[in-house]
């Protein structure tokens, strides 16, 4: 296990492709706006950078790094990228630096098919010597920045699960960045191995057998190593829990499914109290306010946007405000007579007012008090009640 130095953030939000876009990570931060969890952005192609030079153009990069955590959090965002070949990945690095990123994390856990064909992702598992390569072509270009290296990884690939696969797997990314350095390769272990064939990735993450016990294997072969944790934990018990053998837990399909977990954690793990815990209504008042933004500025689609919004809105009412939210979005995409959404004129907070409505309409009984769990009309500025007709 690490040092205490070493951990910085002990609960993380792991990387998941359509779902940690800067959108829900500006979701994820008003819900928690302590700073105690670790933020990771969807997987990006390194050659995006070394080669699409994607930082070139602000609206396409605005959709994959959240620039506005950037600028208040940069410690907890996490970068990650796919990269097959040691020099787009340290291209890459240069590239995520200059911009302000402090951690870039190397994918050797994604198992589809398109990503094999890319020849990095799981599959570089079974070449650990090029892994280390990329990893040490990496941590040279954060060399004299502060910016750290990580590798996220599967216990095991295909029918090889074995202790002495992922040992010689760890040591070769670590071997070259432990012994003496001031800022050595750091690991996440998903707990269930991958099959590179005949599941598809959804079914990686459920079909395989999780094996919490390898990880802690490799925590204790590798002292020096800071390990997280990852794969089916879903509650603040098992977090606490793996938190007395690990030195960080990463969450994934809970967070997704229910975003207010994180507030769970911060009063259960960080002691935050329920005081400070901000309401539904705020969240969404400073929500909309940064759709609008990303709307204005950079042509975010509506679709993009409201994304997020389907796992904030729970219970009876947040499945009427879900359907709701949806239709408005059609018939503005309907109105533009255009194919492109990104150039809707309608601020994106109007639709979000008018499924409120819409949806309220269809409880006028229930009560008014807005809650994680239930609905009730927003109370930001410049909300009025019957804008759309339903």
């Amino acid at each position: 296990m690490a040092s205490a130095a070493m951990r910085r953030f002990r609960t993380s939000v792991a990387p998941m492709v359509d779902v940690t876009d800067p959108c829900f990570l500006r979701l994820l931060r008003l819900i928690s706006p302590f700073g105690n969890h670790q933020l990771w952005t969807e997987m990006m192609h390194a050659n995006a950078f070394s080669r699409g030079r994607i930082h070139m153009d602000p609206p396409k990069l605005a959709m994959h790094l959240p620039l506005r955590e950037l600028q208040d959090f940069a410690p907890g965002i996490v970068a990650q990228i796919g990269a097959a070949d040691p020099d787009d990945a340290h291209a890459a690095v240069r590239v995520l630096t200059n911009l302000g990123v402090r951690h870039v994390n190397l994918n050797c856990g994604c198992p589809s098919r398109n990503v094999q064909m890319g020849s990095f992702g799981a599959i570089l598992m079974k070449s650990p010597e090029l892994a280390s390569d990329i990893v040490n072509a990496m941590q040279d270009a954060a060399r004299d920045t502060n910016c750290h290296i990580s590798v996220k990884c599967r216990i095991g690939v295909d029918e090889d699960e074995s202790s002495e696969f992922l040992r010689r797997f760890v040591s070769a990314v670590t071997s070259r960045h432990t012994q003496g350095s001031g800022n050595p390769v750091s690991l996440v272990l998903h707990s269930r191995r991958a099959w590179l064939k005949g599941l598809s990735p959804k079914q990686n993450r459920n079909i395989p057998v999780l094996n919490h016990a390898r990880v802690y294997e490799m925590v204790r072969e590798f002292p020096n190593t800071e390990f997280l944790i990852n794969g089916g934990i879903d509650t603040t018990d098992a977090v606490l829990g793996h938190l007395a053998r690990v030195d960080g837990v990463m969450i994934g399909r809970k967070v997704r499914e229910d975003p207010w977990f994180l507030s769970q954690l911060d009063q259960r793990v960080y002691g935050v109290s329920t005081n400070n815990i901000p309401s539904a209504t705020d969240v969404l008042t400073e929500y909309v306010k940064f759709a609008d933004y990303m709307h204005c500025h950079y042509g975010t689609k509506y679709s993009i946007l409201g994304r997020p919004l389907y796992a904030f809105f729970r219970g009876r009412k947040g499945k009427a405000m879900r359907t709701r939210l949806g239709l408005s979005i059609t018939k503005a995409k309907n109105r533009s007579n255009s194919d492109v959404d990104s150039t809707y004129s309608a601020p994106f907070g109007d639709l979000v007012q008018d499924a409120l409505h819409c949806a309220e309409q269809e409880f006028q009984s229930q009560t008014n008090v807005v809650t994680p769990n239930e609905l009730s009309s927003p109370a930001w500025p410049g909300y009025q009640q019957g804008a759309e007709a339903c």
